[in-house]
């Protein structure tokens, strides 16, 4: 096997239209991508492209979300292999699920839990979620130990959510300064040198399709 020489990483595209409920949406609620989520994997695969990034190899949470973005890029880029990993499937909000935003911070604790969980990635312990940070951490890093051994080939792509990739640099031990949250149809990419992983980019928005 031959060790990749970068990672990318990519959170799928919207799951809301106009006029939808802007929700939290974990594992257990499996939306599909609407047409600006579309736009946003073709806009995804075109940036790859013009930076000479084409992946080796997709791989992809379970999720319709991820899956029907990953299987965009790779119709684009012309890539043979698409793997799905549960491993990379979002996190059980628990009793945040299917609530906006305004409602969280309505509940007891709930304001403070989520701005520590936006701004530092804390994770907040109490707050009812169905995952643990152990459990997250355990997967993606499983994830990403498969794919520096060289199992996705030069250069893989994750596909999945905010919630979790933003734990993807640090479990690299690859330092970066800014924000670790990445938008909807966000790329990242990390690179291995000799002295371990940096990061090149990350939460790169590609420009629209």
């Amino acid at each position: 096997m031959t060790a990749p020489g970068q990672i990318l990483f990519a959170r799928h595209g919207n799951t809301f239209g106009p006029g939808d409920k802007v929700m939290w949406v974990g594992r257990a609620t499996d939306l599909p991508l609407v047409e600006r989520g579309l736009e946003q994997a073709h806009a995804a695969a075109a940036a790859l492209a013009r930076l000479d990034l084409r992946p080796s190899l997709v791989v992809s949470a379970s999720l319709r979300r991820t899956r029907g973005f990953a299987e965009i890029v790779c119709r684009d880029l012309g890539v043979a292999e698409h793997r799905i990993d549960g491993r990379l499937d979002e996190i059980d909000y628990g009793a945040w699920e299917g609530l906006s935003s305004e409602e969280i911070a309505a509940l007891p604790g709930g304001a403070a839990a989520q701005e520590a969980w936006q701004k530092r990635d804390a994770w907040p312990e109490g707050a009812g979620w169905g995952s643990t940070r152990q459990d997250i951490l355990a997967g993606l890093g499983g994830v990403l130990a498969d794919l520096a051994a060289g199992a996705g080939g030069e250069r893989p792509l994750v596909v999945s959510s905010n919630g979790i990739l933003r734990f993807a640099p640090g479990l690299l031990s690859a330092p970066t300064s800014g924000p670790l949250q990445l938008k909807t149809g966000a790329l990242g990419c990390v690179d291995r040198g000799d002295d371990g992983w940096s990061v090149r980019f990350w939460g790169m928005v590609p420009d629209p399709a």
